[in-house]
C-alpha cells in the first residue's frame, strides 16, 4: 500500500506542476519574462502567483489523500509530492518556459517594428 501511496504522490507533485506552469504563462503575460524589469506590481503579482500556486498543491494533496483515504501524513508523501514537482520542472517545465520565452520575444519584436 504504501508504493502505491508514494507513487499517488509523485502524480499529485507533477500534477503541481501543470497547476505551476499556468500560473507561470499567467505570470510572464503579465510581468514579462525579465525579472530584472520588474516593478513592485509586478512582484506583487509574482508573489499572488506563487501564494496561488501553495494553495492549488495543498488543496489537491489534501483531496488526493481524502479520496484514497491515506490515514496518516507521512514524510515520505510529502517527499513523493516534492519529488513530482522537482521531476516536472526539470523536464516538461523547461520545454514550456524556453516555448513561452520564444513567443514572448517574438511579440515584443513584432511590437518594436
Amino acid at each position: 500500500m504504501q508504493i502505491f501511496i508514494f507513487i499517488t504522490c509523485v502524480s499529485c507533485g507533477v500534477i503541481s506542476g501543470i497547476a505551476y506552469d499556468i500560473l507561470y504563462i499567467a505570470r510572464c503575460a503579465v510581468c514579462g519574462i525579465y525579472k530584472q524589469a520588474y516593478t513592485l506590481k509586478d512582484k506583487l503579482f509574482t508573489a499572488a502567483c506563487d501564494i496561488l500556486y501553495f494553495l492549488v498543491f495543498a488543496v489537491g494533496f489534501v483531496f488526493v489523500s481524502v479520496m484514497f483515504d491515506f490515514k496518516e501524513l507521512r514524510l515520505y508523501m510529502l517527499l513523493g509530492s516534492a519529488l513530482g514537482a522537482l521531476l516536472y520542472l526539470k523536464s516538461f517545465h523547461v520545454l514550456i518556459a524556453f516555448s513561452v520565452k520564444k513567443v514572448y520575444n517574438k511579440i515584443t519584436s513584432k511590437k518594436q517594428s
